[in-house]
């Protein structure tokens, strides 16, 4: 009777025992079939790493195109302002050539005025036609400075080939190849010669047997040119 008894007892605790390791069982088989889902994907389904991988170098790739993009806009732009820069380059180079054309045939009128007012008698310079005259060659001389136009400065300078044209040379006491007298007076537009002086230039009158200075002289224009400059 002890030992059934004893039995009875020992019966339950080994049914308790093997419970456990039974509700343990799925447990185990449920964590190893979603570890090996994880590792091998179905075909046709990347897994999350390399969907990552590949929005990676999708990105990179955009990365790359945005920066081409943006180099080729700064250098179309760089183009348009060099062009836009030339084109308005030569549009000032055109206007000014365009304005010394028209300068060039008025300064022949400004020259008749010169020469008129140079003759007119001292005692006349009074009378209302003569200080109109006078007015009007002011005011073209005002229009002419406006625009940028200067007189070049001749007598008692040394003769410069790029300022002066030379119609004589008169040997004397004086200084080598100075300006003695102009004949028709010069100008400058914007810096650059727009006509040059026609004038006589002074030479030292050489002992026998002297040398000429080292250096171009300057050499007279044709005669029938200085006798246009002076009617």
């Amino acid at each position: 009777m002890n030992e059934e008894r004893r039995v009875e007892e020992q019966g339950p605790e080994r049914t308790t025992q093997a419970e456990p390791d039974r509700a343990q069982e799925p447990v185990q088989v449920h964590a190893e079939l979603a570890t090996s889902e994880e590792l091998e994907a179905p075909p046709g389904q990347p897994s999350d790493r390399s969907e990552v991988d590949r929005l990676s170098r999708e990105l990179e790739h955009q990365q790359r195109l945005a920066e081409e993009y943006l180099d080729q806009a700064r250098r179309a732009r760089a183009e348009f302002l060099n062009y836009k820069r030339r084109i308005q380059q030569e549009m000032d180079e055109l206007r000014a050539q365009a304005n010394a054309q028209l300068i060039l045939k008025l300064l022949p009128v400004l020259d008749d005025f010169h020469l008129a007012i140079a003759r007119i008698p001292e005692a006349e310079r009074e009378n209302p036609w003569i200080q109109g005259l006078l007015l009007i060659e002011r005011k073209l001389w005002s229009a002419l400075e406006s625009e940028g136009v200067k007189p070049i400065e001749a007598v008692g300078t040394p003769f410069s080939p790029a300022e002066h044209e030379a119609i004589a040379v008169e040997e004397g006491e004086g200084e080598e190849q100075v300006v003695i007298e102009e004949v028709r007076r010069g100008y400058t537009l914007g810096g650059r010669v727009l006509r040059p002086s026609l004038v006589r230039v002074g030479r030292r009158r050489r002992q026998r047997g002297e040398q000429s200075p080292a250096g171009d002289e300057p050499s007279p224009t044709d005669g029938r040119q200085a006798e246009q400059a002076t009617s």
